[in-house]
């Protein structure tokens, strides 16, 4: 089936049809940022103030950072067999649980278990989320629409890591976990409670064409 081709703007995100789903996706990029580089940015700060050596928490860090590639690769086996909103609610979930487990750690072992875990989940959220935002929307204005609920990402990248900065002076790591752990609470009620179903729809019964 052909798209229906013609004018688009940026009120069109706005139509009865897309509204909803423009919200979703705006809320949904505004916090998943927090998860995301809450974490990878400030791993080795995270753990100095855990306790252990500058060099120790280098070390650490890198070790964890191995994990990025392998989280795509495990979500490629559940992609298309999973519904995609819950594959981000399943992913927001394993952040804000090993976030807590990370910040309550001691042993090196298990501390970089945790770390290699929300990392993992961190990279798997990405690799589902664009995936999924890009089928929310019809052919014509698709580059518009994810350009936009996109774009809250990167203004919540530009205060996320000055506002965890502020927090782990103010609570130490266990209180950016309690951040970061709000912030996945809130993109498992959005995205769960109000994400459309993606699996086994073609595109133009998703996006409303």
């Amino acid at each position: 089936m052909i798209a229906t081709s013609g004018a688009s703007g940026l009120a069109d995100l706005f139509r009865p049809t897309y509204r909803s789903r423009t919200l979703v996706m705006s809320i949904f990029n505004l916090v998943q940022t927090i998860g995301f580089y809450g974490f990878a940015s400030w791993v080795p700060t995270l753990l100095i103030a855990r306790g252990i050596r500058i060099t120790t928490s280098l070390q650490y860090s890198f070790i964890i950072a191995l994990a990025a590639p392998l989280g795509p690769l495990v979500g490629m086996f559940v992609a298309d067999k999973v519904e995609r909103k819950w594959q981000l609610v399943a992913a927001g979930v394993t952040i804000g649980t090993f976030m807590f487990l990370f910040a309550h750690q001691t042993l090196p072992a298990i501390l970089i278990a945790c770390g290699v875990v929300v990392t993992l989940a961190n990279n798997w959220m990405s690799f589902a989320f664009h995936n999924y935002q890009a089928e929310l929307f019809p052919t014509r204005i698709r580059g518009r629409a994810v350009g936009f609920v996109y774009g809250w990402s990167r203004l919540s990248a530009a205060f996320a890591g000055l506002a965890i900065g502020w927090i782990l002076k103010q609570g130490g790591t266990p209180a950016v976990a309690l951040f970061i752990g709000a912030a996945m609470t809130i993109m498992v009620i959005t995205i769960g409670g109000f994400g459309p179903r993606t699996r086994g729809r073609s595109l133009e019964d998703i996006s409303g064409q």
